[in-house]
């Protein structure tokens, strides 16, 4: 894998886990796994770590982005989530 890729790798692993933790979006996903397991399970603490989720989401992508990292199917999402997390990442310091 490349450098290029892995940084891509990384962003996209990065706004997956994001996306699961702390999304208004994925909430109602979070709430399920609490209704499910109760608040103490380890499927809630799963999806409420962060440091938890990115080892599941990361055992996803990277062999993603060993097998097509090279590929336009795997560069195209990989980079619009890795954009997307930079904008949230910046949007926190510029719209202050």
């Amino acid at each position: 894998m490349d450098f290029p890729v892995f940084l891509l790798a990384l962003g996209a692993v990065a706004r997956v886990t994001r996306f699961v933790n702390l999304d208004a979006l994925a909430g109602p996903l979070r709430a399920w796994f609490i209704r499910r397991g109760g608040p103490e399970s380890k499927l809630v603490t799963l999806v409420e770590c962060p440091w938890c989720l990115s080892v599941w989401v990361a055992a996803a992508v990277v062999p993603l982005a060993f097998l097509y990292g090279h590929t336009l199917w795997f560069q195209i999402p990989a980079t619009a989530l890795t954009v997307s997390y930079l904008y949230g990442a910046a949007a926190r310091f510029v719209e202050t």
